[in-house]
């Protein structure tokens, strides 16, 4: 890349940032949702960052710089752009109409795909099954936890057969026979419009059927998968720091030694994510389970650190010091949960 287009990118970001940060507050409150924070994301370019390559740092920097603004689109922007990565892995048909539309933002994307990474890990089976008919699949089944479900939304989603079959396919989330559930209350991250779906015999066309192998699909995806799950650790994690780090004086100062602690940890989750993306090909697959993890604890420990320096006011519910509290309590629940990673490592051991 040359300098005038790494000016370029920086500057790009800068203004997504500025967006995002502007808009954080009323995405918290419920009064808006992160389809226009993706659609002016997309605009930009953005999203279809280092997609077909082998190097993701530029990605990897969007998603952490927007994160840092709010966890909520960080967090979308990362479903967007998997839902874009799984297309671009698709056949031409496939990628001919969605392509475009994911990568522009026009079209939001829902990343199905946690359940498929559970079951490859072993760690229960894929709960939609799918029946094959003479022009494709009729699929049945529970979808129980999704985001950016919205009704224009494309959903990429894994299915077994009774024969054994692994495959993946897509749909959009208004075609007929699925039920898509109210979105529950959430401690933060409400606009990302999260929540479950039900399949009745969805009629899925073979022509919309990504890949019947699963098990290798899976594994040239989830090295992307987590490596952007990192990024938006990062992000909100340098957010907490800064603020953190801006109060290490008066009664502040106690807290100096566990500011550096989670400071040296942090550094060494970015070093290591921004080398894993520049050639996520030559990492082995236990360091992407392991910095994933790594970002979830160091996010949680710099949002509590944040809350504790900020005192009262950062307990006020309309503090960004607040929101970022309560956004990072979902990051050791999230797919892959803290309980899968850690169960994950000990199989290396």
């Amino acid at each position: 890349m040359t300098a005038a287009m790494e000016r370029t990118t920086e500057e790009q970001r800068a203004a997504i940032a500025e967006f995002v940060r502007d808009r954080a507050a009323a995405l918290d409150r419920g009064e808006t949702d992160i389809r226009t924070d993706l659609a002016c994301i997309g605009e930009a370019g953005l999203i279809a960052r280092g997609l077909g390559g082998e190097c993701l740092d530029d990605m990897v920097a969007v998603v952490d710089e927007v994160a840092a603004e709010s966890l909520t689109v960080g967090f979308s922007l990362w479903a967007q752009r998997m839902a874009l990565e799984y297309i671009d892995r698709a056949p031409q048909v496939l990628r001919d109409l969605y392509r475009d539309e994911l990568a522009s933002g026009r079209t939001v994307g829902v990343t199905a795909m946690a359940a498929a990474l559970k079951h490859l890990a072993g760690l229960g089976e894929l709960p939609l099954l799918a029946e094959h008919t003479d022009d494709g699949i009729t699929v049945t089944g529970p979808i129980h936890w999704a985001s950016n479900v919205f009704p224009e939304s494309l959903i990429v989603f894994p299915a077994r057969t009774a024969d054994g079959g692994r495959l993946v396919a897509v749909v959009r989330a208004d075609a007929p026979g699925i039920t898509i559930a109210p979105s529950p209350e959430l401690l933060a991250l409400g606009a990302t419009s999260s929540t479950s779906l039900k399949f009745d015999g969805v009629r899925i066309p073979r022509s919309h059927i990504l890949t019947e192998d699963l098990p290798a699909f899976c594994g040239t995806i989830r090295p992307t998968f987590l490596l952007l799950q990192t990024s938006f650790c990062s992000g909100i994690t340098r957010a907490s720091l800064a603020e953190a780090g801006s109060r290490l004086h008066g009664l502040g100062e106690q807290f100096t030694g566990e500011y550096e602690l989670v400071r040296a940890q942090y550094d060494s989750l970015r070093e290591r994510l921004y080398r894993f993306a520049a050639d996520p090909s030559a990492v082995p697959p236990v360091e992407f389970v392991r910095l994933r993890l790594d970002g979830s604890i160091v996010a949680v420990a710099a949002t509590r650190l944040e809350a504790t320096l900020r005192g009262g006011a950062g307990y006020a519910s309309a503090s960004a010091t607040n929101r970022r509290f309560r956004e990072a309590a979902f990051l050791p629940v999230q797919s892959p949960s803290e309980g899968q990673l850690r169960w994950e490592l000990s199989q290396y051991e």
